[in-house]
């Protein structure tokens, strides 16, 4: 059985209900949960001196902070404990940070979502999850949006 569940999330819909399967199968279990959320702060490091770019730093952040607040309340309303992480990217690529910090961790199951974006969006956005896949020997359940018919 899974001892260290390790879930990455981001501002999407999946993530509620990869978080809602997080600790329902850590209820299950018994096992530890570490969730993170990967701020990407790359696009802006570059024009650090230029106006405004501290208040788009300030505001990126914020909005990290309050997806881990909201987190942190539906962990806190389950009975569940979760050691919650905001991760501050500067550039690096944000599976191998993911992947760094589940191995840091112990983790010995990633909970993921998908987010199914059809084959051009996949091109043009590549996927975490995919990448995932790929750099870690990790096992991977893996969450969609798509219902049970």
């Amino acid at each position: 059985m899974f001892r260290k569940v390790y879930v990455p999330i981001d501002n999407s819909d999946i993530s509620d209900k990869v978080l809602t399967e997080a600790i329902d199968l850590v209820k299950a279990t018994g096992a530890e949960l570490r969730i993170s959320h990967v701020v990407n702060l790359e696009q802006i490091t570059f024009g650090i001196e230029m106006v405004g770019v501290a208040e788009l730093k300030d505001a990126l952040l914020n909005i990290g902070k309050t997806l881990i607040d909201q987190v942190k309340a539906k962990i806190s309303q389950s009975g569940v404990n979760a050691d919650v992480k905001l991760i501050e990217n500067y550039g690096s690529d944000i599976a191998t940070l993911i992947s760094e910090d589940a191995r840091e961790f112990g983790a010995d199951l990633f909970i993921l979502g998908s987010h199914h974006l059809g084959s051009f969006s996949h091109f043009i956005t590549g996927g975490i999850a995919e990448e995932l896949a790929h750099d870690t020997q990790i096992p991977i359940l893996l969450i969609t949006k798509h219902k049970q018919k």
